[in-house]
């Protein structure tokens, strides 16, 4: 098991992801949820993050400041999605494409 938010797709919670992940998993222990948001994909890909950064610069608190210093801006904005911000469009996501077709995987 893994979480993935899928930047930048529509249908995202960034920039807010940790803290809607956190509400779903701060019951769990530590091991856990290390599992979760990274350990295991890490494991998936081979990839060590860790080796080219410290882990104190990769949290989110860290990831944040740093974005801001760079400038980046980091404001909720919606895509559309399925509850698009007041005011916003929904645009077309994934799950509609998939909703739309759907009947073409029945027919066989």
């Amino acid at each position: 098991m893994a979480y993935e938010c899928d930047y930048p797709h529509s249908d995202t919670r960034w920039p807010e992801c940790p803290e809607r992940l956190w509400d779903t998993i701060n019951h769990l222990d530590a091991a856990r949820i290390d599992k979760i948001t990274h350990l295991n994909a890490m494991n998936w890909y081979s990839f060590d993050p860790f080796k080219h950064h410290s882990r104190e610069s990769l949290t989110v608190g860290a990831l944040r400041a740093k974005a801001a210093a760079d400038g980046v801006d980091i404001r909720p904005t919606s895509a559309g999605g399925l509850n698009p911000l007041e005011g916003t469009k929904r645009v077309i996501t994934s799950g509609d494409l998939f909703k739309m077709f759907a009947h073409h995987a029945e027919a066989r």
